[in-house]
């Protein structure tokens, strides 16, 4: 029997993403040498360092074994360049914790992605060291500073309006400037398969969010290619699949609900879609996510409120409109009205019977001594 992704352990999926992520470092150090590794090392010690401070300011047990600390910390590792300083490695992983996890109460109270703040904050204020990436096949020195080639991403091509000028195998492989995590589609691919069979992500937020990124790239495609080409240009650029599979169904943010995660997964791909068309930054996932993620409690609410409101308007409606056609009801003047529990505030409870109270005889009025003497004696 299939176990939804709602109701698994959290740290068993944290576990098995954090496993199937770091698959992603394979191919990375395979073009890039040792510099990726250490760039993941280093976000994923001082996310667990900055938990343990965090832990002791605020006077709770820390938890070591935690996985989703350590998959939050890869996750912003994957989104950055090879490149980037260990600085400000180190400075998103402090932030990814200390706001994206404890400012807010912990893993059971989170309301956004803690990777997606990090990186959001980085892009934001240090775009230099964020959009721009080595050249792909460069190897790139472990602890000193890159003086390579840098250049933009098949992302940016796009949003200038332009073709690409790689081919589809380059993009397949990962021939291409980008993140350290975020270029290898076919590895993506493959582990996000993997994924669905462990069931270790959701599947309808990932096809939704996937099928609302694919109907708009093929009716407006944003440069001069035919349908089928826009769409595989769209999700294979930037961060988009990597974020989809790995970052959109955080465990302790996706809606309980499956229609609720429908919903979830639409609004995420038509959110990042609006960002490319009329944003001025890449990596507009992150920033999406966000957005999607500050939404994601009232899709339930949605979705429980219509369910509601079905069951007990539509339904009741219908049913009894069904009996009464059949004769299996008689509709008279006088019916009563129920209301239902939701607006039963001070209302005293009706158990709908007629109750029939008999009248009672009068009592008999007590007889005074004087009307005894008066009976005896017309007796007499």
């Amino acid at each position: 029997m299939i176990t939804p992704i709602t109701e698994r352990d959290p740290r068993k999926l944290y576990l098995e993403r954090f496993v199937f992520m770091a698959a992603l470092l394979i191919p990375a150090v395979f073009r890039g040498g040792v510099r990726p590794l250490v760039v993941c090392a280093v976000c994923v010690v001082f996310c667990m360092l900055t938990d343990w401070v965090c832990c002791k300011i605020r006077r709770i047990k820390y938890d070591i074994k935690d996985p989703a600390v350590l998959f939050w910390g890869l996750a912003c590792a994957m989104l950055m360049p090879a490149g980037i300083s260990l600085v400000l490695a180190a400075t998103a992983s402090v932030i990814c914790i200390v706001i994206g996890k404890h400012i807010f109460g912990g893993n059971e109270n989170l309301v956004f992605s803690p990777p997606a703040i990090a990186v959001a904050f980085l892009i934001i204020c240090y775009p230099g060291d964020m959009l721009y990436y080595p050249k792909a096949g460069e190897i790139i020195p472990v602890f000193e500073e890159y003086t390579g080639t840098f250049t933009r991403s098949v992302e940016y091509s796009m949003k200038l309006g332009t073709v690409p000028t790689q081919s589809v195998l380059d993009i397949l492989l990962g021939n291409v400037p980008g993140a350290v995590g975020t270029v290898n589609i076919l590895v993506i691919l493959v582990v996000g398969i993997c994924m669905l069979i462990k069931h270790s992500t959701s599947f309808t937020a990932m096809i939704s969010a996937l099928a609302a990124v694919c109907a708009i790239a093929a009716f407006y495609p944003r440069v001069d290619v035919d349908p089928l080409m826009s769409v595989f240009y769209e999700l294979s650029t930037g961060s988009l699949l990597f974020g989809i599979i790995f970052l959109a169904a955080e465990p302790y943010l996706l809606p309980k609900r499956r229609a609720a995660r429908v919903i979830y997964g639409v609004v995420l791909g038509y959110t990042v879609m609006m960002f490319r068309y009329f944003g001025k930054v890449e990596l507009c996932f992150v920033f999406a996510l966000l957005i999607t993620n500050a939404l994601s409690c009232c899709f339930d609410t949605i979705v429980e409120n219509i369910l509601w409101w079905k069951r007990n308007y539509i339904s009741s409606f219908e049913g009894s409109k069904n009996k009464a056609q059949q004769g299996g009801i008689k509709l008279t003047d006088t019916q009563e009205i129920v209301l239902p529990e939701k607006y039963r505030y001070n209302t005293p409870p009706i158990d709908g019977k007629i109750k029939r109270h008999k009248r009672k005889k009068p009592a008999a009025s007590p007889v005074s001594g004087e009307d005894k003497d008066g009976k005896e004696g017309s007796d007499e």
